[in-house]
């Protein structure tokens, strides 16, 4: 009778969790997001506690929501200095990424040539290195050409990081356009350069999307690259300027630093707000067939 109970309660509860598959598998995302979303939470509710509130067991000041350390930090015209180069250089390193994996996507994606095949495990294998082992390498030209602390070299550099996982991306969006298009194109008397620029990259929009917003938040969130190559107070992006910023301060001031942790945050937030449709359009399509 043990047995047979033990198998029947085994059964009931195999039927439970298939029954209830979907409100198990959603309250296990609700709960991965509440942890991951945890430490910014913390951080957004330490930044508008006064100075020395600390680790209070209020959640918030008596007296209300304290929202002086934005004011410091926004009447400071180094720290918006920072926002701007942080802004120019993600910007301008995701758009040249965007301009590079268009073409060069369209191209592994449409022509056959001779090592193709290699070239496109060769870019996949640029993926695997770590981006550290190229610093030394890029401070020591920066420097030969003296364009360190420069919003030249920081451009080039964001725009080549993301050209091999953008070329991969853009590849399989573009193998998922039909060729009768550009076929209808072509009959029409367009050339290649026209089919590309008023057919395919219309189409092709999601993906330049995924692969702009993919590259300019990790441009925004950059440290390492940033500290080597800029030394110039007025070139410093926002993320070195934070670790400026930590070690002029005078005592404990967490609070502080939280303030401009979630002011460092927003323009990334926002930007990914405002095109998360297209972005997560062109990241599926572009796995399809990449």
């Amino acid at each position: 009778m043990t047995v047979k109970r033990q198998v029947i309660e085994r059964e009931s509860l195999g039927h439970w969790l298939r029954r209830h598959e979907n409100h198990v598998l959603h309250g296990l995302l609700m709960l991965l997001c509440l942890v991951m979303l945890f430490p910014i939470l913390y951080t957004f509710i330490t930044s508008l506690r006064p100075q020395g509130f600390g680790l209070s067991r209020e959640l918030f000041h008596p007296d209300g929501l304290y929202l002086g350390h934005y004011e410091r930090l926004l009447s400071q015209p180094r720290f918006l200095r920072n926002i701007l180069n942080s802004g120019i250089n993600s910007v301008g390193g995701a758009l040249l990424t965007t301009f590079v994996t268009a073409c060069a996507g369209y191209a592994f994606a449409r022509l056959r040539f001779v090592g193709r095949s290699s070239l496109l495990i060769f870019i996949l294998a640029m993926m695997m290195l770590p981006g550290i082992t190229s610093l030394i390498p890029l401070f020591k030209i920066a420097s030969d050409l003296d364009i360190r602390d420069t919003y030249f070299v920081m451009i080039v550099v964001y725009g080549t990081y993301g050209i091999p996982f953008g070329i991969w991306v853009m590849k399989g969006f573009y193998e998922t356009i039909p060729r009768e298009l550009e076929e209808a194109a072509a009959v029409d008397g367009a050339n290649p350069v026209q089919t590309f620029l008023y057919v395919i990259v219309p189409i092709s929009l999601p993906g330049l999307i995924a692969v702009f917003l993919t590259n300019f938040v990790f441009n925004w969130n950059d440290f390492l690259t940033a500290l080597i190559l800029l030394s110039s107070t007025d070139m410093k992006t926002a993320t070195v300027g934070l670790f400026d910023f930590q070690s002029q301060l005078e005592g404990n001031n967490s609070e502080l630093l939280n303030a401009a942790s979630i002011l460092i945050m927003i323009p990334g937030l926002l930007i990914f707000l405002a095109a998360r449709r297209s972005f997560l359009r062109g990241m599926v399509e572009g796995a399809v067939k990449g």
